[in-house]
């Protein structure tokens, strides 16, 4: 995946890939018989370290510690997360023309509002978020800031990095759960 992260999928071959991991195009061409199959294994490698790291956060009080920490996830904080953000980037674009792309993403997306919005709910019964807050519509809103703190990052580099990410995500939760 590091190729990818590094020269995008346009740019990258299935001989690029051999030669990061040192082994014969035969052998790469035995696991990804196309950029496609590569790009697919990617973002399944991705959402499954997002999981990963998600299934690692203490569900315990306060919620908004938790909902900070969710997104969290998702943000290129890391240097293993800023290479995780060019493959999903590649991804994104790839599943504007490939059906089988955009379900993965769709039903990702669907998967990630869903747990959001519990988490929310969770912030509302413990007395954290106001009764009146719409938690379907927030959620969609902070997967929305969240994914345009990722685009202003991979498009500005240290115009937004990792502090001022921080910031701004700790800036948008508190005024959520104020």
């Amino acid at each position: 995946m590091s190729v990818v992260a590094e020269r995008g999928l346009a740019r990258t071959t299935l001989a690029d890939v051999a030669r990061t991991a040192g082994v014969s195009v035969g052998l790469v061409q035995r696991y990804f018989r196309s950029k496609d199959e590569l790009l697919r294994f990617g973002i399944e490698y991705v959402y499954r370290r997002a999981e990963e790291r998600i299934a690692a956060i203490p569900v315990e009080p306060p919620v908004r510690e938790f909902v900070v920490r969710l997104m969290e996830t998702f943000l290129p904080l890391t240097v293993e997360r800023r290479a995780e953000l060019r493959v999903w980037l590649s991804f994104v674009q790839a599943s504007l023309t490939d059906a089988d792309m955009a379900a993965i993403h769709r039903d990702a997306t669907v998967r990630l509002l869903r747990g959001v919005e519990e988490a929310l709910c969770g912030a509302q019964r413990a007395g954290e978020l106001a009764a009146g807050v719409d938690t379907e519509a927030e959620a969609a809103a902070l997967v929305a800031f969240v994914d345009g703190l990722c685009l202003h990052h991979a498009a500005t580099g240290n115009g937004f990095d990792a502090s001022r990410i921080s910031a701004a995500l700790d800036a948008y939760v508190d005024r959520l759960f104020d």
